[in-house]
Parts: C-alpha cells; sequence; structure tokens
C-alpha cells in the first residue's frame, strides 16, 4: 500500500476551512470488494493505534497540561457514538459529513485541527481513500506546538492511514 500526498481535493467539505496555516493531503488507492465507510476509517484511526503511536500521545498529554492544553479523555466507545451520530465529545467533533466524507474538528485554546478522510470513486471496486488535515493556529502556542509536532505528524498519519486500511480491507 503506498501513501502519497496531492492537493484537497476540489470536492472536499475542507475546502470551506481554508485558507489554513497548514494544511496536507496523504492517501493511498485501495481495491476491496466492500468500501469501509469515512466513519469506519476515521473511527479505526482513532481507537487502534499502534502502541508507539500511543506512546507518543502519553507523552503529548503529560506535557501539554502543562501550558494549559487538553488532552484524550481515552473513551473509544464514546469517541465512537461521536463520530458516528455526528455529535461532541470533550475536544472532538464532528462538524461535517456526507457519503464519502467525514470532518473531524480537534478544538483547543491553541489551535483548530480539522481532520477528514474524504473517499473517491477511480473504477469498479477501487478507490482513493484520502486523510485530510487543516490547521488553524489561535495564538503563538499554536504555531510553537505544531511546529513541534509536525515532523512526527506526517509520520504517524501515514503509518495509521496505511494501518487501517489494511486492516478494514482485508
Amino acid at each position: 500500500m503506498k501513501i502519497k500526498s496531492i492537493p484537497i481535493p476540489t470536492d472536499s467539505l475542507t475546502n470551506k476551512y481554508l485558507p489554513a496555516d497548514y494544511s496536507d493531503v496523504f492517501t493511498c488507492g485501495i481495491t476491496s470488494d466492500t468500501l469501509p465507510t469515512p466513519d469506519d476509517i476515521i473511527i479505526g484511526i482513532f481507537t487502534d493505534m499502534p502502541g508507539w503511536v500511543n506512546m507518543l500521545f502519553k507523552l503529548r498529554n503529560f506535557l501539554v497540561r502543562f501550558v494549559g492544553l487538553k488532552g484524550n479523555k481515552g473513551d473509544n466507545s464514546q469517541l465512537e457514538n461521536c463520530i458516528r451520530s455526528g455529535g461532541k465529545y470533550g475536544v472532538v467533533s464532528v462538524p461535517d459529513k456526507s457519503d464519502h466524507e467525514t470532518v473531524l474538528l480537534l478544538e483547543d485554546r491553541h489551535l483548530n485541527a480539522y481532520l477528514s478522510i474524504h473517499i473517491m470513486d477511480t473504477t469498479t471496486n477501487a478507490w482513493d481513500v484520502s486523510l485530510i488535515t487543516v490547521v488553524h493556529f489561535n495564538n503563538k502556542l499554536g504555531n510553537i506546538y505544531f511546529t513541534v509536532i509536525k515532523p512526527f505528524h506526517k509520520i504517524v498519519v501515514k503509518s495509521m492511514l496505511k494501518r487501517v486500511l489494511s486492516k478494514l480491507t482485508l
């Protein structure tokens, strides 16, 4: 499974959150008899992380509490319900949904990050699945924070997208 970087698709719901301080899109082509929904994919990303990613998030949550930022609550069933129902859970909400895309908003005082799973048909039983990130800095702390995590963000996002698509399209 090859992950590549592309521009934000023109039909993505995330276009309404542009311009932004940062954005990226990582996409992967998949072939499968059944297509997981955007909800299934984004839930898989947030609830089935590899151990090394969990350790990074635990370290992040420990460190950011000293500057007053919020951490994850860690209740996967409530997060899944939030994503499927379009609701809110902690710092996570679902501002937009369509049949081919689910957009999450992670909202904190330092930045707002929109994460989206966007699915585009390519041919019969083949799709491009993209994970889109759009970030708005609310203050200097947001800029500093994202500068520090940006190299990790790219590695983590690619790894998690590949991992969940491998599991969901077996």
